[in-house]
């Protein structure tokens, strides 16, 4: 069956300005450097997170990752109610089912949290499936995106895949879709993501071609 596969935060939900916000007002509160812009942190951002937080300036030695990832989504939890859904999104989708795709959503955000956020947006029944991992680290979806392949006995050759960040790449590459688009509207730049080798990178959602 035909299936585009969305990422969910900075492709579909517009958090990248929330996410900034979070990281500079933890790096002050840590009292590490911080007031990075926009511009900035779409260059640093990178998964696994944990690796970006290093970009950023924490001594992850000294300071307990996990922790780290507790203070953040609670600030995010708090700010959430503020985000937009990305321009173009039902544009997108609503293409995408007059060419009779169905609709997956394939996140490293946390299952519960992920379909409590699609809920509020009132956009969970277009998708077929709504696809997050087990805990709040974001380190990868790669495998989940795997098993969810096997199970789902998809040809991948018949999906689509989009999403924002160069992670979006490796898990397409992973579970063998060779027609993904990068979108720079999220999490990272058009020059990262133009960097990472990937033939399809446009800057908005308008410009995916189905």
């Amino acid at each position: 069956m035909k299936t585009l596969i969305w990422d969910y935060n900075g492709t579909i939900v517009d958090d990248t300005q929330l996410c900034l916000d979070i990281e500079n007002k933890m790096l002050a509160e840590h009292q590490l450097p911080h007031s990075f812009s926009l511009k900035e942190y779409k260059n640093l951002f990178c998964f696994p997170v944990r690796k970006y937080y290093e970009r950023i300036g924490y001594d992850l030695s000294q300071v307990d990752y996990n922790q780290l990832a507790v203070e953040f989504h609670e600030l995010y939890d708090e700010g959430f109610q503020n985000c937009k859904l990305v321009d173009g999104f039902y544009e997108l989708l609503e293409k995408s089912k007059k060419l009779g795709y169905q609709n997956i959503i394939l996140s490293a955000s946390k299952t519960d949290k992920l379909k409590q956020q699609c809920d509020s947006f009132g956009i969970s029944e277009h998708f077929a499936e709504i696809l997050g991992v087990n805990d709040l680290l974001a380190e990868s979806k790669i495998e989940m995106a795997k098993q969810w392949m096997r199970k789902a006995n998809l040809d991948p050759h018949e999906c689509i895949y989009v999403g924002d960040t160069t992670h979006d790449k490796e898990t397409a590459e992973a579970i063998e879709i060779s027609n993904y688009t990068l979108v720079a509207c999220g999490h990272q730049s058009f020059e990262v993501l133009k960097n990472s080798g990937a033939k399809n990178v446009v800057h908005r959602l308008d410009e995916v071609i189905l």
